[in-house]
Protein backbone atom coordinates (compact mmCIF):
# COMPACT_ATOMS: atom_id res chain seq x y z
CA UNK A 1 0.00 0.00 0.00
CA UNK A 2 1.56 3.52 -0.88
CA UNK A 3 0.28 6.62 0.01
CA UNK A 4 1.36 9.88 -1.27
CA UNK A 5 2.70 13.13 0.81
CA UNK A 6 4.44 16.15 0.43
CA UNK A 7 7.14 15.22 -1.72
CA UNK A 8 7.37 11.90 -1.82
CA UNK A 9 5.77 8.26 -1.07
CA UNK A 10 5.21 6.69 2.41
CA UNK A 11 4.82 2.78 2.48
CA UNK A 12 3.15 1.01 4.89
CA UNK A 13 3.16 -2.67 5.13
CA UNK A 14 -0.67 -3.00 6.27
CA UNK A 15 -3.26 -0.40 6.27
CA UNK A 16 -3.97 -1.19 10.15
CA UNK A 17 -0.66 0.49 10.79
CA UNK A 18 -2.19 3.91 8.91
CA UNK A 19 -5.64 3.48 11.11
CA UNK A 20 -3.37 3.33 14.78
CA UNK A 21 -1.12 6.39 14.08
CA UNK A 22 -2.60 9.43 15.82
CA UNK A 23 -3.33 12.44 13.55
CA UNK A 24 -3.31 15.96 14.54
CA UNK A 25 -7.01 15.77 14.25
CA UNK A 26 -7.31 13.16 16.83
CA UNK A 27 -4.58 15.07 19.10
CA UNK A 28 -7.30 17.96 18.59
CA UNK A 29 -10.25 16.17 19.70
CA UNK A 30 -9.05 14.39 22.56
CA UNK A 31 -7.65 18.26 23.80
CA UNK A 32 -11.17 19.08 23.62
CA UNK A 33 -12.65 16.64 25.14
CA UNK A 34 -9.77 17.47 27.73
CA UNK A 35 -10.94 20.85 28.61
CA UNK A 36 -15.18 20.22 28.30
CA UNK A 37 -15.06 17.43 29.95
CA UNK A 38 -12.56 18.51 32.70
CA UNK A 39 -15.43 21.55 33.03
CA UNK A 40 -18.16 19.69 33.03
CA UNK A 41 -16.75 16.93 36.23
CA UNK A 42 -16.07 20.18 38.16
CA UNK A 43 -19.53 21.25 37.69
CA UNK A 44 -20.80 18.00 37.87
CA UNK A 45 -19.64 17.68 42.03
CA UNK A 46 -22.53 20.06 42.56
CA UNK A 47 -24.87 18.14 40.63
CA UNK A 48 -23.91 14.76 42.14
CA UNK A 49 -24.39 16.61 45.51
CA UNK A 50 -27.81 17.87 44.83
CA UNK A 51 -28.88 14.68 43.49
CA UNK A 52 -27.86 12.77 46.53
CA UNK A 53 -29.36 15.15 48.68
CA UNK A 54 -32.91 14.35 46.44
CA UNK A 55 -32.71 10.57 45.21
CA UNK A 56 -29.84 8.62 47.79
CA UNK A 57 -26.88 7.09 47.13
CA UNK A 58 -28.78 4.50 44.35
CA UNK A 59 -30.82 6.89 42.58
CA UNK A 60 -27.33 9.23 41.91
CA UNK A 61 -25.63 7.22 40.69
CA UNK A 62 -27.92 6.02 37.92
CA UNK A 63 -28.44 9.37 36.98
CA UNK A 64 -24.76 11.07 37.31
CA UNK A 65 -22.46 8.72 37.31
CA UNK A 66 -22.21 7.74 33.63
CA UNK A 67 -21.06 11.55 32.45
CA UNK A 68 -17.50 10.69 34.65
CA UNK A 69 -17.29 7.35 32.26
CA UNK A 70 -18.28 9.48 29.18
CA UNK A 71 -15.28 10.32 27.54
CA UNK A 72 -13.75 6.92 27.06
CA UNK A 73 -16.76 5.75 24.41
CA UNK A 74 -16.83 9.52 23.05
CA UNK A 75 -13.11 9.16 22.40
CA UNK A 76 -13.21 6.04 21.32
CA UNK A 77 -16.12 6.30 18.80
CA UNK A 78 -14.57 9.66 17.96
CA UNK A 79 -10.62 8.64 17.16
CA UNK A 80 -11.54 5.10 16.87
CA UNK A 81 -7.61 3.91 17.36
CA UNK A 82 -5.65 1.86 20.95
CA UNK A 83 -6.22 3.86 24.15
CA UNK A 84 -8.18 6.98 22.43
CA UNK A 85 -10.51 5.79 25.22
CA UNK A 86 -8.15 5.79 28.20
CA UNK A 87 -7.11 9.06 27.00
CA UNK A 88 -10.39 10.40 26.67
CA UNK A 89 -10.42 9.61 30.37
CA UNK A 90 -7.05 10.05 31.39
CA UNK A 91 -6.61 13.72 30.34
CA UNK A 92 -9.94 15.23 31.83
CA UNK A 93 -9.02 13.71 35.24
CA UNK A 94 -5.69 15.11 34.79
CA UNK A 95 -7.24 18.66 34.41
CA UNK A 96 -9.78 18.38 36.85
CA UNK A 97 -7.02 17.01 39.82
CA UNK A 98 -5.47 20.53 39.33
CA UNK A 99 -9.15 22.11 39.68
CA UNK A 100 -10.07 22.66 43.38
CA UNK A 101 -12.78 19.95 43.72
CA UNK A 102 -13.81 17.02 45.86
CA UNK A 103 -11.99 14.55 44.47
CA UNK A 104 -8.66 16.31 44.33
CA UNK A 105 -5.61 14.37 43.13
CA UNK A 106 -7.58 11.07 42.97
CA UNK A 107 -9.57 12.07 39.97
CA UNK A 108 -6.22 10.66 38.80
CA UNK A 109 -6.40 7.40 40.48
CA UNK A 110 -9.98 6.90 38.64
CA UNK A 111 -9.22 8.31 35.42
CA UNK A 112 -6.12 5.52 35.17
CA UNK A 113 -8.25 2.85 36.33
CA UNK A 114 -11.90 3.31 34.61
CA UNK A 115 -9.71 4.92 31.61
CA UNK A 116 -8.26 1.37 31.46
CA UNK A 117 -11.48 -0.44 32.40
CA UNK A 118 -13.39 1.34 29.46
CA UNK A 119 -10.87 1.03 27.15
CA UNK A 120 -11.08 -2.75 27.52
CA UNK A 121 -14.42 -2.64 26.30
CA UNK A 122 -12.87 -2.15 22.96
CA UNK A 123 -9.62 -4.46 23.29
CA UNK A 124 -12.18 -7.37 23.94
CA UNK A 125 -13.08 -6.62 20.40
CA UNK A 126 -9.46 -6.00 19.11
CA UNK A 127 -10.03 -2.68 18.29
CA UNK A 128 -12.19 -3.61 15.15
CA UNK A 129 -15.58 -2.65 15.96
CA UNK A 130 -16.57 1.00 17.64
CA UNK A 131 -20.52 -0.02 17.28
CA UNK A 132 -23.61 0.73 19.75
CA UNK A 133 -22.39 -2.04 22.00
CA UNK A 134 -18.91 -1.29 22.21
CA UNK A 135 -19.96 2.24 23.45
CA UNK A 136 -22.26 0.77 25.90
CA UNK A 137 -19.91 -1.70 27.11
CA UNK A 138 -17.08 0.74 27.66
CA UNK A 139 -19.04 2.77 29.26
CA UNK A 140 -20.03 0.37 31.67
CA UNK A 141 -16.90 -0.98 32.80
CA UNK A 142 -15.51 2.12 34.41
CA UNK A 143 -18.36 1.61 37.03
CA UNK A 144 -15.89 -1.56 38.64
CA UNK A 145 -12.67 0.52 39.38
CA UNK A 146 -15.08 3.47 40.24
CA UNK A 147 -16.98 1.56 42.99
CA UNK A 148 -13.49 0.10 44.35
CA UNK A 149 -12.39 3.61 44.81
CA UNK A 150 -15.45 4.92 46.37
CA UNK A 151 -15.00 2.47 48.79
CA UNK A 152 -11.06 2.51 49.96
CA UNK A 153 -10.63 6.05 49.48
CA UNK A 154 -13.75 7.56 50.52
CA UNK A 155 -14.98 5.04 52.99
CA UNK A 156 -18.44 5.02 50.36
CA UNK A 157 -19.21 1.34 51.98
CA UNK A 158 -22.08 -0.61 52.13
CA UNK A 159 -23.45 -4.15 52.79
CA UNK A 160 -22.60 -6.54 49.83
CA UNK A 161 -26.46 -6.48 48.61
CA UNK A 162 -26.38 -2.88 48.75
CA UNK A 163 -22.90 -2.71 47.13
CA UNK A 164 -23.97 -4.90 44.37
CA UNK A 165 -27.41 -2.74 43.40
CA UNK A 166 -24.66 0.19 43.33
CA UNK A 167 -22.47 -1.75 40.91
CA UNK A 168 -25.46 -2.63 38.87
CA UNK A 169 -26.59 1.02 38.83
CA UNK A 170 -23.28 2.62 38.16
CA UNK A 171 -23.08 0.18 34.39
CA UNK A 172 -26.55 1.35 33.77
CA UNK A 173 -25.82 5.08 34.07
CA UNK A 174 -22.26 3.93 32.18
CA UNK A 175 -23.91 2.40 29.20
CA UNK A 176 -26.82 5.04 28.78
CA UNK A 177 -24.17 7.48 29.28
CA UNK A 178 -22.00 5.33 26.62
CA UNK A 179 -24.53 5.69 24.18
CA UNK A 180 -25.05 9.31 24.24
CA UNK A 181 -21.50 9.50 23.71
CA UNK A 182 -21.91 7.39 20.81
CA UNK A 183 -24.34 9.45 19.04
CA UNK A 184 -22.59 12.65 19.74
CA UNK A 185 -19.53 10.84 17.81
CA UNK A 186 -21.74 9.80 15.39
CA UNK A 187 -22.99 13.10 14.86
CA UNK A 188 -19.57 14.61 14.78
CA UNK A 189 -17.73 12.00 12.49
CA UNK A 190 -20.96 12.26 9.65
CA UNK A 191 -20.15 16.56 9.47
Amino acid sequence: MKILLRGGIMEASKPSELRRTYTVIDFLYLGVIAVVFAILFTVWWDVYYAVKALLGPIGTRVLTYGLWFMPVPLAASLIRKPFSGFLGEFLPALLEAIFPTPGGIYNLYYGIAQGLAGEAGYAVFKYKKYGVLQAAISGALPAIPALILDAILFEDIYPWNEMLLLLVALMISGALYGLIAYGVASSVRRK
